[in-house]
């Protein structure tokens, strides 16, 4: 007969059954997800029933583990990776110190000078304000990469158009302007603020227009979120998405432990934050009592050695993804492009079916949607063109710049391509996602990485949660157009 002691002790789920019981959920979860990803319904009720099963899961995986979640959220931590953090640390601790004071140069621009005073060096300020430049200019304009892997037709398609016009904005070189003086935090609070108050602006107009005889609801219609959901499966592939999300947080959470392992600072446990299967963020929880005695300069390396961590990231995708568009992408066989859809205003609306594989243009065989680009650029502006297309020719004249107004896709989709579709998403994806978190995480606003930063270096509180207010209420405005696109 057992004893009452080993009787408790067997009826604990052990290690290998909470992995099983965890395995599996997330398995069905990710089934699930691909299901809704494939069938062809309406977006929001897709989206919708994806939340339902990421709460579900995630309620299933924190019984099993023994954790306590909210809505399918629920945070795993442990003491596994601590010690990778420590052997990062050991390894050119200098350079680490430096790299977290270049993020905290191209934070902050020229404005370092007065928040940091001397505790940062005027060549890492200039470092990172020709940082910010050389980033803006040759980075930036690629981030549109991005949306070719992003599924949210009430942003992709107003800016997949806005895309096609030419040449730098007024808006771009304000920008720039506002990044040297203020760095990225103060670039990100200008953005956010300016469609904030464009979207408010434009529904003022609406209501006014209400009073009058002739209302005017394409200025609600029009408008673009400043904000959107990444829901791997639905708005973001689903295997390439949650790659993208691990090496997202695994990068900015392991720079914050190898900063504080450098300060001496003890970490007590480090793990992730996740709803479902979906990681929403990861944590490496430091001793905040030590965290609170190093002086100001420490802290804020700390602060800020995960927006570091993300840039250099997304400048290395970055890297990456141009050498694929250019060097292998090209060099596969699609057997021509498939229109998916045309838009107004262009060429090929009204001309050019939806469906049409194009194999031709004039006498250039047509591969691949990369041949199409190459054309398209060499292209005259008034020539007529004669595209060979699976239906027989058809003449156009395209735009000057040789835009014919189409989105497409691989009119057949080899093994080779899928390969190296999937790396290009994982590529673009990461490129794209670790510079809009780096630069959200500046943010003056509780449990961003920036708050704490500004809290050093702004003695006036409230300045700083005026500030904090003003950046909140923008980003709601930001997420009013979600109501009128799903009126």
């Amino acid at each position: 007969m057992a004893r009452s002691g080993d009787a408790r002790k067997v009826g604990k789920p052990g290690a290998a059954q909470k992995a099983a019981v965890t395995v599996s959920v997330a398995a069905a979860s990710v089934l699930a997800l691909a299901f809704l990803a494939l069938y062809n319904g309406d977006l929001v009720v897709r989206v919708l029933a994806a939340l339902l099963v990421l709460v579900v899961s995630g309620r299933m995986i924190a019984r099993a583990n023994g954790v306590k979640d909210s809505y399918g959220a629920y945070m795993l931590g442990g003491r596994r990776g601590i010690r990778a953090i420590e052997s990062l640390s050991k390894w050119r601790p200098r350079a680490w110190l430096a790299f977290a004071d270049w993020g905290l140069a191209f934070s902050f621009g020229a404005a370092s000078l007065l928040m940091f005073r001397n505790r940062l060096s005027r060549k890492a300020i200039l470092a990172g304000i020709i940082s910010i430049v050389l980033i803006l200019v040759f980075v930036f304009p690629y981030l549109s990469l991005v949306l070719d892997f992003i599924t949210i037709p009430q942003i992709t398609s107003h800016l997949s158009a806005a895309s096609a016009s030419a040449g730098p904005s007024v808006v771009f070189y304000l920008l720039v302007l506002i990044s040297v003086l203020g760095g990225f935090s103060a670039a990100t609070i200008f953005l956010i603020f300016y469609s904030g108050v464009s979207i408010l602006y434009e529904t003022l107009l609406f209501v006014f227009g209400l009073l009058t005889q002739h209302p005017n609801p394409s200025l609600l219609t029009s408008q673009v979120p400043g904000v959107a959901p990444l829901i791997p499966g639905l708005t973001i592939p689903l295997f390439a998405g949650l790659a993208t999300l691990i090496i997202l947080l695994v990068v900015h959470e392991f720079s914050h432990g190898v900063l504080a392992k450098i300060a001496r600072i003890r970490i007590k446990s480090i793990g992730a934050i996740l709803f479902g299967i979906v990681p929403l963020g990861a944590f490496v929880e430091p001793d905040e009592k030590q965290v609170k005695r190093l002086g100001k300069q420490a802290q804020d390396r700390i602060s800020v050695a995960g927006v570091s961590a993300n840039m250099l990231v997304c400048l290395f995708f970055f890297v990456l993804s141009l050498a694929t568009i250019y060097f292998v992408l090209p060099g596969i066989s699609t057997d021509g492009v498939l229109v998916t859809q045309t838009v107004k205003g262009y060429p090929a609306y009204g001309v050019i079916p939806n469906g049409t594989v194009i194999t031709g243009w004039n006498n250039v065989s047509i591969a691949n949607s990369y041949d199409l680009a190459r054309v398209e650029a060499a292209y005259v502006a008034g020539a007529h063109v004669v595209l060979r297309t699976g239906s027989g020719a058809i003449g156009i004249v395209p735009e000057s710049t040789g835009e014919l107004g189409i989105l497409t896709a691989p009119a057949v989709q080899t093994a080779g391509y899928q390969v190296a579709d999937f790396f290009f998403a994982v590529f673009a994806l990461s490129f794209g996602l670790n510079f809009f978190v780096a630069i959200f995480n500046l943010l003056p606003l509780p449990l961003f990485d920036g708050w704490r930063i500004y809290q050093n270096s702004i003695r006036n509180k409230r300045a700083l949660n005026a500030l904090a207010a003003l950046v909140i209420v923008s980003i709601l405005l930001n997420i009013l157009p979600w109501f009128w696109s799903a009126a």
